[in-house]
């Protein structure tokens, strides 16, 4: 593949990243939005004002006290994420399945991307729709309705995608490493993306305009990983379709009987729950141990995501000098140390609190770019390793069916411990967050250990001449 074909794959990743962590960091403080926002209609300003004349109340008093209400309990919303994230995890198999099956009938993968990619986008306008001004009723329906489609579109659209990384690479080793790099770039920018511009749009115009300035762009993005397709090479290995294939349910129990594929889902896990966890804390860390705004979010970011792409440029070469195994257990470890270190922030341990907090951020940059830069190459070369490629789009569904459900898990327990920062708990709730995402990394380690194989040795480095 050249670099124009690489940049559109790519594309993909950013697009379909962008909405996910737009919802992923905004959905538990989406909440606490006040009514008088974008949406805030002049008639409900106008009944608001007659209510408070009939009651001889001063009409400024009444949206001051309507600024106290949330549009959902955060708690409320963290479980039905949760409840979403399960449902959307048990299509994640099938919908590798489908890939496959889709493949063994001489149809090429790339083509289930026109299906697929517009659902996310419309699912997250319609998630950050709700507003003061509509019943709760429409407020949850429109919510529920968005949370069904995005997550149905993501599923549908993510599996194949990823899968592309097999397909593209023709079985060059070399290659599958620097597009599974491509992915975790994918991630980080749009993780850079969301968290520079997202405050400042939500600011401006409210949570529903900045969700469909989003959602446009990432629906064009997601669809140019379509015209990447390499020219197919001679000397290709040839990659094993087998037209009389067992059933997806088969295939699936193969998966989970992978032991290495196993150790490997608790290594991931670990990662994929803390980094969601710190991402719905930093707001929080921002507002309440720092003592900044929404919109101050950014500076914590920015030297994270500029550590981390500085990262990804020497992922390719870990990767090969170590194996993405023993390269993994170790970002592992050390990131958690930086999550779990970063609940002490608040004070100016190196110049102000602000200071230390940046160099704090910025020190968990390289390894996060670890391990989201090689997920898919593990995930891959454990397929690989089971029949051949045959079933790669099946192990990419069955790692998300597990990620998650635990992804959920780490939101619904983010909405419980967001509330108790805004009650009784305070700091020392946001000071959970932090903690509580390193020690996830900690636990996926502990069982990779305990699970992968004892007679195998980790994935081995690649040999360059």
């Amino acid at each position: 593949m050249n670099l124009w074909r690489r940049l559109l794959f790519a594309c993909g990743q950013l697009g379909i990243m962008g909405l996910a962590r737009f919802f992923f960091s905004w959905i538990v403080k989406y909440p606490e939005v006040e009514p008088d926002g974008y949406f805030y209609s002049w008639f409900v300003r106008a009944g608001d004002q007659l209510a408070a004349l009939l009651s001889s109340s001063s009409a400024e008093s009444l949206p001051q006290s309507l600024g106290r209400t949330f549009l959902f309990s955060a708690t409320l919303i963290g479980t039905t994420v949760f409840a979403f994230r399960i449902f959307d995890g048990v299509t994640d198999p099938l919908a590798g399945g489908l890939s496959e099956a889709w493949v063994r009938r001489g149809r090429q993968r790339r083509t289930l991307l026109w299906g697929s990619f517009l659902l996310p986008p419309l699912g997250l306008a319609l998630i950050f729709m709700p507003t003061h001004a509509m019943l709760p009723s429409l407020r949850w329906g429109l919510l529920v309705t968005g949370m069904f489609v995005f997550f149905v579109g993501y599923t549908f659209y993510a599996i194949p995608y990823w899968t592309l990384i097999e397909d593209y690479a023709q079985g060059d080793v070399k290659e599958r490493t620097l597009l599974s790099n491509l992915l975790g770039v994918g991630v980080f920018a749009a993780v850079a993306v969301v968290a520079l511009l997202s405050p400042k749009a939500i600011e401006a115009w409210g949570y529903g305009v900045a969700a469909l300035v989003f959602a446009a762009p990432c629906a064009l993005l997601m669809i140019l990983p379509y015209f990447a397709a390499p020219p197919e090479r001679a000397d290709a290995p040839p990659v094993i379709h087998d037209p009389d294939a067992p059933g997806l349910w088969i295939m699936i129990k193969r998966a989970f009987a992978h032991r290495r594929f196993v150790a490997v889902l608790f290594l991931f896990a670990g990662s994929q729950m803390s980094f969601t966890f710190f991402t719905s804390a930093g707001p929080f860390i921002a507002e309440k141990l720092l003592g900044g705004s929404t919109g101050d979010v950014s500076l914590l970011m920015a030297p994270f995501l500029g550590t981390a792409f500085l990262g990804f440029f020497g992922v390719p070469w870990l990767s090969r000098r170590l194996g993405w195994e023993k390269a993994v257990v170790l970002a592992s470890l050390l990131l958690g140390l930086v999550y779990a270190g970063s609940a002490g922030l608040g004070y100016g341990v190196i110049g102000g609190p602000w200071t230390t907090a940046m160099l704090c951020f910025g020190c968990g940059g390289p390894m996060a770019a670890v391990l989201l830069g090689l997920e898919g190459e593990a995930i891959s070369s454990c397929a690989t390793d089971s029949d051949g490629g045959g079933s790669v789009s099946v192990y990419f569904g069955v790692f998300n069916f597990v990620i998650k459900g635990l992804n959920g898990l780490a939101i619904f327990l983010g909405g419980i411990l967001a509330d108790a920062a805004r009650g009784e708990w305070g700091n020392t709730a946001v000071r959970l967050m932090a903690f509580s995402a390193g020690g996830m990394l900690v636990v996926g380690v502990v069982g990779y250990f305990l699970v992968r194989p004892r007679d195998a040795a980790p994935a081995a480095a690649v040999k360059v001449a």
